[in-house]
């Protein structure tokens, strides 16, 4: 049986839905242990984090708790995560892995490449959740669960000089977590976050901003049910600073989706405009029948992958040979990390 210290930066319903899923792997039987540290400096997270007692420490400083850390998992907001690869690097073990939950992984590996050193590897990680938490949004604690990644795609973005042994390590976690893994490249992977995360971003910000400019705002801020609320709820659970970083970072890409979604809301005011009910009624139909396949296919995880992105598990052999020994420690003999 191997001891695994894990780092969480970061103590959202990932990060302590990870936790959690540890917890419940050991309790289960599962031959490896973990030691779980976590950090997180808002206070809106730490307490609840702690007041859960499922991690072991929960520390005040990011590096105390990468100290020991043979897994880090950096689930930290975007406007805070340069700073703390810089504060962490010094502190790290030869060995370790990091495992970067960045909505875009283009910076963070930058930065890896500049600040860590060639025994500490990096690697992007990108839980897909369980399609029955498809529809909420509650980032907090309290919301965390032991199955948030059940049956759920894991896509690792590899860096072009992380190691085969640190990447064997990454996709047996994330088979320990319920997971799927499979692989996308940074670039490709931070051109589809520009759809399906900043988009709904910058979308939440922007109906926000349209509907304060209104002349009749004064009255209409009156008139907001959970529709509204559910929209703009970005600006509530997001830093400015951290969609701005996070925006700018990737804005050519999420250009080019906005010049898509303007295109077909241009569009769609034309046909309203002319009273085109017909246009506008087959609009409508096309959105919600591919919508219904869609989701149904998000629940049944049926998708045409391409074969470069589906991992093959029994080729996967986590050996020993970096620094501490970490992936024969945790795995052992056992080809793709399960019991």
């Amino acid at each position: 049986m191997a001891k695994l210290t894990v780092a969480i930066l970061g103590l959202d319903r990932l990060g302590l839905s990870i936790a959690l899923r540890l917890r419940t792997y050991v309790a289960k039987g599962g031959k490896h242990e973990f030691e779980l540290i976590g950090y997180d400096s808002r206070d809106d997270y730490e307490k609840p984090a702690r007041k859960l007692k499922v991690l072991d420490k929960v520390e005040r400083k990011p590096y105390s708790a990468v100290a020991s850390a043979d897994l880090v998992i950096m689930n930290l907001p975007f406007d805070e995560l340069r700073a703390a690869y810089e504060l962490i690097a010094s502190d790290l073990r030869d060995g370790v892995v990091l495992l970067d939950t960045a909505a875009i992984k283009q910076p963070s590996e930058a930065w890896a490449d500049q600040l860590l050193s060639a025994e500490q590897h990096w690697i992007g990680f990108t839980a897909v959740v369980n399609a029955d938490y498809l529809l909420e949004h509650q980032l907090g604690a309290e919301r965390a669960s032991d199955d948030y990644f059940h049956e759920s795609t894991i896509y690792l973005t590899p860096s072009v000089k992380s190691m085969k042994e640190a990447i064997d390590l990454a996709v047996n976690f994330a088979v320990i977590l319920g997971g799927k893994p499979a692989f996308l490249d940074p670039a490709e992977h931070d051109s589809l976050s520009a759809i399906t995360e900043q988009m709904p971003q910058l979308l939440s910000v922007a109906a926000y901003s349209a509907a304060i400019r209104h002349s009749a705002w004064g009255d209409a801020k009156r008139l907001t049910n959970s529709p509204f609320g559910v929209q703009t709820r970005y600006l509530f659970t997001h830093h400015p600073d951290g969609l701005r970083d996070e925006w700018m970072a990737n804005r050519e890409r999420l250009g080019r989706a906005i010049d898509d979604v303007v295109d077909v809301l241009r569009d769609l005011r034309e046909r309203l405009a002319e009273n085109d009910e017909a246009a506008v009624e087959a609009f409508l139909m096309e959105a919600s029948d591919d919508y219904q396949d869609w989701i149904n296919r998000r629940h049944k995880g049926d998708w045409d992958e391409h074969a470069s992105q589906r991992v093959q598990l029994d080729n996967t052999i986590a050996s020993s040979l970096f620094g501490g020994a970490i992936s024969k420690r945790l795995f052992g003999g056992d080809k793709d990390g399960r019991n």
